[in-house]
């Protein structure tokens, strides 16, 4: 079945066109890429998805519900869970704490407003699902730490917690290999596939690390100046030349 749909989406910034007639589709639990070079439109492409940013034509639906004028905390709450390339945590909020906001966001608890002040204890039912998440992305240890004091790979994991304490049905992530070394990249694509088998939601994953693309995404789209060029099985899009060309700047480039 098909969760997200993308049709004919365009984005015009001071008429520059960033996004020109995109379409994108990503099933129930599917694994999708989508990559591109710098200024291609990707995040541009997840603000839109996401209503971070209106599209200036065109379509988004997610599980069959046309998008148009839903504004962003909704689209959340239908489903929709998100990272960013630049790490957007509270320094000296612990582990738990940003799961435990999440958590309350997305069920719209008054509560939230407590947490924004420092106060608001978890309740049994929200510490069993804190709980629940910081064992499937292996952070029970550093539950009560401050994320000042983590390592960015750790972060990376605390974001795709929070995220993922939204109770998702698509996690869309925004590079989130960036800043990571090839140890920490390996242990993030094993743990998000091991996180994602386990919990069954679907991702939408943009990356520039064309390994971790390779190793985790079924399916792969690209984009190229705002526009789709390629679409289709991850292994077959990335042995294209056109996408080798645009993508990796080279067509004689293969992927390592």
């Amino acid at each position: 079945m098909t969760l997200l749909e993308v049709s004919e989406v365009t984005k015009t910034f001071d008429g520059i066109r960033a996004l020109d007639g995109v379409e994108l589709t990503v099933a129930e639990g599917e694994r999708v890429g989508l990559i591109g070079p710098n200024g291609a439109g990707k995040t541009t492409l997840f603000d839109c998805i996401t209503g971070a940013t209106p599209i200036g034509g065109g379509r988004i639906s997610f599980a069959g519900r046309d998008l148009g004028g839903m504004p962003a905390h909704r689209r959340a709450r239908a489903g929709m869970g998100r990272t960013f390339q630049r790490v957007g945590l509270f320094a000296e909020m612990t582990v738990r704490q940003h799961l435990l906001v999440a958590d309350r966001m997305r069920r719209g608890s008054w509560l939230v407003v407590r947490d924004l002040w420092g106060g608001g204890p978890p309740t049994r039912a929200e510490s069993e699902r804190g709980d629940e998440l910081l064992g499937l992305l292996g952070l029970e240890a550093l539950a009560d730490e401050p994320v000042e004091t983590l390592s960015l790979g750790q972060a990376r994991l605390v974001e795709v917690a929070r995220a993922l304490a939204t109770g998702p049905r698509l996690l869309l992530l925004d590079e989130p290999s960036s800043g990571l070394d090839q140890r920490e990249t390996d242990g993030l694509a094993t743990t998000l596939r091991s996180v994602q088998a386990t919990a069954g939601f679907a991702v939408l994953l943009v990356e520039h690390d064309i390994d971790l693309v390779a190793q985790f995404t079924e399916r792969c789209h690209v984009l190229d100046f705002g526009r789709s060029i390629a679409a289709g099985p991850t292994d077959e899009v990335l042995a294209r030349d056109e996408v080798r060309a645009a993508y990796l700047g080279d067509s004689r480039a293969e992927p390592s």
